[in-house]
């Protein structure tokens, strides 16, 4: 049975039009917050008075109503247009632990014939793959790296009304306007709001000025036969740059925040509270990511990203994991599988009705290189994550590699940087803790030295 992509609002925010009146009311009118928040309740002028102010450009009254959505059965090309919204909250299915052999994948619903036919053959080769590596016994996170970008998605996505808007136009008019699943989304979440919240139907218009560019880009896949790449091969990082004189600006900081007292960067960084670090930005690439890896990343909100689309995704790039590589029969199942889909996907460019849909043959495991600048609180943040033992091996692999350059540039700093066990001397993971703790804390003792 075919499953259709569907977005659902399941949870609303308790009276968000009125709470939004009272928003637009609150510096202008006397008397105090719930006085005002009271006034509103049936109101017949809350949603006249709401769309008078985001007519005159104050949006952030409508930041105070929020919106809980389930998105079922979306590609996971559709989850990443979602997840890149920064002001939004997601809890996503695992690919890590889940088996996804029977999820399913999406269908573009316009093919038909043989161009339905090449599709589906496209697609069930690859779940094919990905269900006999599992039986060999290759992980769930390796085995993945397979799924095609059409594979069936289910996730949370919670958010305010001004960045609900703002991802409905990025889907109508900019970035999305080419992709039918992202408009079907679109379409039922706007008919929701039609009935559930109406003041922000206005906010869904069309910006004005010059249309954007579409995203339509052309497919970047070698004619010649894929290139797998090692674990060791992929996820370089660079460190671009980095404060001049860190500690002076944390000193500057510490002496704003706490006036008169003595600093001493060791309890910064076991602070509950270290808002210093926030004036360190460092800003680093990533090369030879896997789509996999780059949703690892983007899930840490406080960071300034730049991820290439999907849609110009280098098809011919895999990575090869070191639990396939040492296991003859599972490299040799998974290397056919990519060849095969390869060969496919040149003759699939040739026909217009797939050719416009490239980005859902894109494999989890094709590589990509990406941006990003995190201020040191987040780094320290990242890196308490994804150097831990129970981390995925590609992020953490990052993470290790990233806090060895950052320990070459600020050692006083990074030095007291690690997984929890090392940086605060526990470990959260209760009965999952891998039971190394010993040897974590002296490998990361050692880092970078």
């Amino acid at each position: 049975m075919e499953r259709e992509p569907h977005a659902k609002i399941i949870s609303r925010s308790s009276y968000g039009e009125e709470v939004c009146a009272g928003a637009a009311r609150i510096s202008t009118t006397a008397g105090d917050a719930r006085e005002i928040f009271e006034n509103a309740r049936e109101n017949p002028r809350n949603r006249a008075l709401i769309g008078k102010v985001l007519a005159s450009g104050h949006k952030s009254l409508i930041e105070h109503a929020v919106f809980t959505i389930a998105l079922r059965d979306v590609s996971v090309f559709a989850e990443q247009f979602f997840i890149e919204c920064r002001l939004a909250s997601f809890t996503v299915k695992s690919r890590r632990y889940v088996d996804f052999s029977h999820l399913g994948y999406y269908i573009p619903p316009e093919l038909e014939g043989e161009d339905l036919a090449l599709y589906r053959r496209y697609m069930d080769g690859l779940f094919a793959a990905y269900g006999d590596l599992l039986e060999a016994g290759v992980p769930r996170e390796d085995a993945r790296f397979l799924l095609p970008y059409a594979f069936h998605s289910n996730f949370y996505c919670t958010l305010n009304a001004r960045e609900l808007g703002r991802l409905l136009r990025e889907i109508r008019y900019g970035r999305g306007r080419d992709v039918p699943e992202l408009q079907r989304l679109a379409d039922e979440l706007t008919g929701q709001l039609e009935e559930l919240f109406p003041c922000l139907l206005p906010e869904l218009q069309e910006p004005s000025g010059d249309k954007p560019a579409g995203e339509v880009l052309p497919l970047r896949c070698s004619s010649g036969e894929p290139v797998f790449l090692s674990r060791k091969e992929a996820g370089a990082v660079t460190l671009l740059s980095a404060p001049a004189e860190p500690l002076k600006l944390l000193e500057a900081a510490h002496q704003v925040q706490h006036p008169g007292e003595p600093f001493d960067l060791g309890a910064l960084s076991a602070s509950r509270r270290p808002r210093e670090l926030e004036q360190l930005a460092y800003a680093f690439t990533v090369s030879g990511l896997t789509l996999s890896g780059v949703t690892h990343l983007v899930r840490h909100r406080m960071q300034s990203i730049v991820v290439p689309p999907i849609q110009s995704v280098d098809h011919s790039r895999v990575i090869l994991p070191d639990t396939v590589a040492a296991d003859p029969a599972a490299l040799e199942r998974y290397q056919k599988a990519v060849r095969d889909a390869h060969e496919l996907l040149l003759r699939l460019w040739e026909r217009p009705a797939l050719a416009k849909y490239h980005y859902y043959f894109a494999l989890s495991g094709n590589l990509m290189d990406i941006m990003t600048t995190m201020n040191a609180r987040e780094l320290q943040w990242f890196i308490r994550l994804r150097t831990c033992s129970r981390a995925q091996w590609e992020i953490r692999d990052v993470a290790v590699d990233l806090l060895r350059h950052l320990r070459q540039s600020f050692p006083e700093l990074f030095g007291l940087f690690g997984p929890s066990c090392f940086a605060q001397g526990r470990c959260p993971e209760g009965r999952l803790a891998c039971g190394q703790m010993s040897e974590v804390v002296r490998r990361f003792k050692d880092l970078g030295i």
